[in-house]
């Protein structure tokens, strides 16, 4: 038992130091052998299938962010046990916050709510109707940019185009969009509008 034992450490300690040298088959086995016993213990503390994923990729995102710090460790399940409860109780931190913003503002806003909702219906009917009347490049490269939030990067590796030619497409989609919201809009829902491009 004892040299096994020895033997899994040492196992494990040349695994880490072939993450820390960014070698990504490395990551991978280490991911493969803690991401189930991760999600367990997240799961515990969050009873959430989705926000556990979320936080256990979060989590091992940050340590390939800062792998060449795991060198130095005499145990990485304790390592990461520590990293995760921490990245938990913050994670339950933001959401209670998130929480308390919003039921203060729902609180502060229900006499207005509902002409909110519609005016903001109009607003993204408006914006929906712009997007679908934009040129298939520039459509694209707006929604992905604006709907799934990737970067200019992403955008030009996924379409197989220059970081500058998103850039530009992305230019003359709002501007696109701005022109048919403003012929389509009144001046109130228009300073909303505005002020999300």
């Amino acid at each position: 038992m004892i040299v096994n034992n020895v033997l899994y450490n040492e196992n494990e300690s040349d695994l880490l130091q072939q993450v820390a040298a960014g070698n990504e088959h490395a990551f991978r086995q280490l991911v493969e052998q803690y991401s189930g016993l991760l999600y367990k213990f997240i799961y515990r503390h969050t009873n959430d299938q989705l926000l556990s994923e979320e936080i256990v990729q979060d989590i091992f995102v940050k340590i390939w962010q800062t792998r060449e710090t795991l060198t130095g460790l005499r145990s990485f399940r304790a390592f990461l046990l520590i990293i995760s409860r921490n990245h938990v109780l913050n994670t339950i931190k933001k959401m209670m916050r998130e929480k308390k913003k919003q039921w203060e503002w729902q609180k502060e806003n229900t006499t207005t709510q509902e002409e909110d909702r519609q005016e903001l219906e109009e607003v993204f009917g408006l914006i929906d109707d712009a997007v679908n009347r934009l040129p298939p490049q520039q459509k694209k490269v707006w929604i992905l940019s604006r709907r799934e939030g990737l970067k200019y990067e992403q955008i030009a590796a996924e379409m197989n185009i220059s970081r500058d030619a998103v850039k530009k497409y992305l230019q003359y989609a709002n501007g696109a969009i701005k022109e048919h919201v403003t012929n389509n809009i009144n001046i109130p829902l228009l300073v909303i509008l505005l002020s999300r491009f």
